[in-house]
């Protein structure tokens, strides 16, 4: 059993050698997308809702 665990371990490890990580710019630059990306459906589904609703309540 250890030994399973021993060579899963070792695997990651060669694994996460082969990783190529992102610089920090890189990084950066995406994290502001996923930001920017969220805030606009965000805002999106908010409207959309609001609109909706008032739409309903007009009609009731």
């Amino acid at each position: 059993m250890f030994d399973k665990i021993q060579q899963f371990l070792e695997n990651v490890q060669k694994e996460m050698a082969k990783v190529t990580w992102p610089s920090r710019e890189e990084l950066m630059n995406s994290s502001i997308i996923v930001v920017v990306v969220s805030v606009i459906f965000t805002l999106y589904i908010f409207f959309a809702d609001f609109i909706i609703s008032k739409v309903v309540e007009f009609l009731y």
